[in-house]
């Protein structure tokens, strides 16, 4: 027998519990932690720094994307499917994609069938708001009836969920943990001399610390300090997830997609790890083990992150959003410039590093 990989073993362990905090709501430890931490719209809250840590744990990992990705809603009669907050139609909640009508609805916490029963048609019960609507919001709610016109609830049958990592539909550890080793994995841990860049502005490196021992001011560490409520914990770029280290700078669906552009720059297909230093490690042998290549690889890693997390700020205290492309812009550009400021003699100018880097270094 092989030896498990103990944190991913531990992880799938863990997922076991996400799946029975949506499957046994009516057994005796899921009222416990109902009376214990409160419950939100149906769903049991974080519990913020008095949570306990296995709590806190497996309240994030429900909802980051190694789990919520392989989770699906098969809806019978609807009556424990709730309309608004759980994924049942169209891929993603309506919570997300019509969050302005979510506000503005007086029914946020009824369920698929109870909002059947209200009426969803055009002019029915179950749209009642809490103040009137502008015309671009009524068009919202036109949009959000075309997607209801062929849902046809299935009386006879409960509603349940299903695991899609699995042919019976049932989640198990197993499952999980296959998915979870399929990523490449680096033990070394991140070394002083590999963070310490000398091509990479000191405060990019201070920041990049800071990122490895989970030391930003992300929502879900202020959070744990009481610094935020509850309701504000949710990642910037409104994807609905808890946002911790590893899901704003690697599982995101907004800022995820960096990485992959980034990928086809550098022309590497590779799978993000779950955890940001095996990342690092793993994207700085992605093009192979020359000390050279690695050292670029470095260089556009901590640009990467950098620009990640000014994007994130921007959005959250300007309320400004750039294009996904205008953010790789930026990343390719400060890159460049940082190994300019060190090698004046750069043997390629902007426009070719723009195109393709290792070929015109004469490393490809």
């Amino acid at each position: 027998m092989g030896v498990r990989r103990i944190r991913e073993f531990n992880l799938a362990l863990l997922g076991k519990w996400c799946w029975r905090l949506l499957e046994d709501k009516d057994s005796l430890w899921f009222r416990v932690l109902s009376a214990r931490y409160g419950v939100d719209e149906g769903r049991l809250r974080g519990g913020g720094r008095e949570a306990s840590e296995w709590w806190r744990v497996v309240n994030s990992l429900s909802r980051e994307i190694c789990f919520s990705d392989h989770v699906s809603r098969y809806v019978g009669d609807g009556r424990k499917t709730l309309f608004w907050s759980d994924v049942w139609c169209g891929g993603v909640s309506f919570r997300i994609r019509f969050s302005r009508l979510f506000d503005l609805s007086v029914f946020k916490g009824e369920s698929v069938f109870e909002m059947s029963q209200l009426g969803w048609g055009e002019g029915g019960e179950a749209w009642r708001w809490r103040q009137r609507l502008f015309a671009w919001e009524e068009e919202m709610v036109g949009e959000l009836i075309l997607l209801l016109v062929n849902v046809t609830l299935q009386i006879t049958m409960d509603d349940k969920w299903l695991w899609t990592l699995e042919n019976s539909n049932v989640f198990t550890v197993r499952s999980l943990y296959n998915f979870l080793t399929l990523q490449p994995h680096v033990e070394l841990p991140v070394d002083a001399s590999s963070i310490w860049h000398k091509d990479v502005p000191l405060k990019v490196v201070v920041f990049a610390w800071r990122l490895f021992r989970d030391r930003l001011p992300t929502k879900d560490n202020l959070l744990r300090r009481g610094v935020i409520n509850f309701d504000s914990r949710l990642c910037v770029a409104g994807c609905g997830t808890v946002e911790t280290s590893s899901h704003l700078f690697l599982h995101c669906n907004i800022f995820g997609t960096v990485w992959h552009l980034i990928y086809s720059w550098l022309g590497v297909s590779v799978t993000n790890p779950f955890y940001v230093p095996d990342h690092f490690h793993q994207f700085g042998f992605c093009g192979g083990f020359g000390k050279r290549r690695r050292s670029i690889l470095q260089v556009i890693w901590f640009a990467t992150v950098w620009e990640i997390w000014k994007e994130r700020n921007n959005r959250l205290f300007k309320g400004k959003e750039c294009p996904v492309y205008q953010v790789i812009d930026r990343i390719k550009f400060i890159s460049y410039m940082w190994l300019k400021a060190k090698y004046v003699t750069l043997p390629f100018n902007l426009h070719d590093w723009w195109l393709s880097l290792f070929t015109m270094w004469g490393i490809g």
